[in-house]
């Protein structure tokens, strides 16, 4: 008895699930019940014969499509159902290469869903402030979009997408950078350099990338970008190169990352940034510690050579008082060589008196960049701090210096200016 009721059961299901056809699958989907349809079309599909056939596939992916939608479900679980939709379509157009079930509707099961995934859910996320999950629908949204492209579908009027979704592949690369996922961020921010994108309003792309790559130590990438990114954004070219030095002088202590900035001046010979930059790296590296018992004469003379490059290609404030500052404190190295020299050999005196005279030039020498930076200081409307003490240092230079010089009139208009600083 108990073998006869278990027969009877199995022949009541396998009956069931054998008399579960298409035409049922079609009844809900159309009448809109799409919870009904999607069970009679997993049942439909979990026969064999029928798992064969691309028509049930096409109405699992409109069905899970169309059920996503439904506003009791959370965004994972429509999420969950718009991706097995899409598997579903993908499997349906395997067997049916001539997609007419998907052409009659011009493709717009897939079109939804990219247009959900991007806008119902993807910005949806973001404004809930749930980052991750904005860029994991916007990533999912473009896979479709990417699907679509690259089958060359067409939707309603004809309508085709282009081969790169600008607005949402940044929208993506956003949402990752913010969900402080730097690797795949790095993967959308790719998408658009690869396609040259342009505009202003993309510049930032460029520079996120740049930094990526920067702080992944991946020289060759970053120069490959930093060249492309200057063609793009030639305005910005000293934002580039600047990004370049920072590379290339990264982790390389002192003498040798010189040979770096010898090596850039060489590539960039108009560039003012890195003349600049040498100069103030070279400047710290004369007066350091390390270098009070070494002779620096060398490096000094390189040092002026260097600033004077600077200068050259644009005289700033920062530049004329990093000269200016430079060449007083040279002068009293010299001096200081010079009061050393005490002995009363005709030998020594002249060399004394060489050496004052020397020290006496090279002061002469600063006057002429101190007035440059007090001058330009006068047409910055803005100054920054940086700026105002770079002028009142100026100021005290050429006091000292016409003090030194006895010229006591030249020396108290100074001193005044410098009183009158707030």
């Amino acid at each position: 008895m108990k073998k006869l009721l278990l027969l009877v059961t199995a022949f009541v299901f396998m009956n069931n699930v054998m008399s579960q056809d298409i035409d049922d699958v079609k009844k809900f989907a159309y009448l809109g019940q799409h919870a009904k349809a999607k069970e009679a079309v997993d049942k439909y599909l979990a026969v064999e014969k029928n798992a064969k056939k691309a028509e049930g596939w096409f109405y699992k992916g409109y069905t899970y499509n169309m059920l996503s939608k439904d506003s009791t479900f959370s965004m994972d679980q429509s999420s969950n159902l718009k991706m097995e939709a899409f598997a579903a379509l993908k499997k349906y157009r395997e067997l049916d290469p001539k997609n007419e079930l998907m052409e009659e509707q011009s493709n717009s099961p897939l079109f939804d869903m990219y247009s959900a995934y991007a806008s119902d859910l993807g910005i949806k996320a973001y404004n809930n402030k749930d980052l991750a999950k904005a860029a994991e629908y916007f990533a999912k949204a473009l896979d479709v979009h990417d699907y679509i492209y690259s089958n060359n579908l067409a939707g309603s009027g004809g309508f085709k997408f282009s081969a790169l979704d600008t607005t949402l592949t940044l929208y993506t690369a956003i949402a990752y950078a913010e969900a402080k996922q730097a690797d795949p961020a790095a993967v959308y921010y790719k998408k658009m350099v690869d396609a040259n994108i342009g505009g202003e309003q993309y510049i930032d792309v460029y520079q996120q990338l740049a930094d990526y790559y920067k702080n992944k130590k991946d020289h060759e990438l970053l120069i490959s970008l930093l060249q492309k990114a200057s063609t793009i954004y030639p305005a910005n070219n000293d934002y580039w190169v600047a990004l370049e030095i920072e590379d290339a002088i990264d982790g390389i202590a002192k003498p040798a990352v010189f040979e770096k900035y010898e090596s850039l001046l060489l590539k960039y010979p108009s560039n003012y940034t890195i003349p600049y930059n040498y100069g103030v790296e070279l400047y710290h590296y004369v007066y350091s510690e390390e270098m009070k018992t070494t002779n620096t004469t060398a490096f000094k003379t390189k040092l002026k050579e260097i600033i004077k490059k600077a200068i050259a290609i644009k005289s700033t404030s920062e530049s004329n008082f990093l000269m200016a500052n430079f060449l007083y404190n040279y002068s009293i190295d010299i001096s200081d060589e010079a009061r050393k020299l005490k002995g009363p050999k005709p030998e020594d005196l002249k060399k004394k008196k060489e050496l004052n005279d020397q020290s006496t030039a090279v002061m002469n020498e600063a006057i002429p960049y101190a007035e440059k930076t007090v001058e330009l200081f006068a047409s910055i409307a803005k100054p920054k701090s940086s700026e105002k003490i770079n002028y009142r240092q100026s100021l005290t230079i050429l006091r000292n210096i016409y003090e030194t010089k006895k010229d006591m009139t030249k020396a108290a208009q100074y001193d005044k200016l410098i009183k009158e600083i707030q």
